[in-house]
């Protein structure tokens, strides 16, 4: 599951543990909460007994620097059953999950220069994150960096050879879905550019370039865009399960998403 949002959610929790189904592992694809220790505390007190993959949404790093959110989020989580990882790998098992928050490259329409002017004016990540140990603002540029870091590290894990399956897990979305854009595009379409990158190159199997052969990872989780998807792109099987905000009565009463399902279990 993903973008649970507890910072905008009021009467909503996990089920029950007599409610919920038989699970080995517990993916958490960001925007828990902001503040990722405090993510890290919650999945503590709800899942003791399962591991549990938690990758830093943007909205763990409100209010916060990006490189401190995570270094708080692995201490709060260092020598529990809660993995708090980015560009990082564990394996459980015989399966083995990547891990990182990915931003996005802004490329998704072939005018990166304004889809990121047009990120920078809009978005909250743009105003409520810091870097450079707070000494500055988190800006479209620094996500791009970090982008192009993750989606290097992703490559270079699909070329790993690996012993049994591999699950992808991000935040932001990795596949480019049919956009169509009217004529000029209007700024609240290319801001799509700050939630979806087009990764499915990674997908579809790549020969030996002496970095050794891509092979696609068999799932790839990851949320961001508040809706459901469950499908097959190339040879990956690509699941977002978002909840949204909300609820928050008697103002709302249920979430942004219907088709979230927090007793969803992917088997590979």
């Amino acid at each position: 599951m993903s973008d649970i949002h507890l910072e905008l959610t009021n009467g909503w929790d996990l089920p029950s543990r007599e409610a919920r189904p038989e699970f080995d592992v517990m993916v958490v694809a960001g925007d828990l909460i902001p503040k990722a220790e405090r993510g890290v505390k919650w999945l503590l007190e709800r899942v003791p007994d399962r591991p549990v993959i938690y990758v830093m949404g943007n909205h763990e790093f409100y209010g916060e620097d990006v490189d401190r959110t995570i270094e708080k989020a692995k201490a709060a989580s260092a020598g529990t059953n809660v993995h708090a990882l980015e560009n990082e790998t564990v394996r459980i098992g015989n399966v083995t999950f990547v891990v990182c928050t990915l931003w996005t490259d802004f490329a998704l329409f072939g005018d990166q220069r304004r889809e990121m002017g047009i990120a920078a004016e809009r978005l909250n990540d743009f105003k409520k994150i810091r870097t450079g140990r707070y000494a500055e603002r988190f800006r479209p540029v620094h996500a791009l960096a970090r982008h192009r870091r993750s989606r290097a590290f992703l490559e270079a894990e699909l070329r790993k050879d690996r012993p049994g399956p591999l699950v992808v897990v991000t935040h932001h979305a990795c596949w480019r879905p049919e956009l169509r854009l009217s004529d000029p595009p209007h700024p609240d379409e290319l801001l799509s550019a700050a939630y979806y990158s087009d990764l499915t190159d990674l997908m579809i199997p790549a020969p030996d370039d002496g970095r050794g052969a891509l092979r696609p990872a068999d799932l790839w989780v990851f949320g961001h865009t508040h809706q459901s998807f469950d499908g097959v792109i190339g040879q990956t099987r690509l699941v977002s399960n978002a909840k949204g905000y909300g609820p928050w009565p008697p103002r709302e009463k249920t979430w942004d998403n219907p088709d979230f399902n927090d007793k969803l279990i992917i088997e590979i």
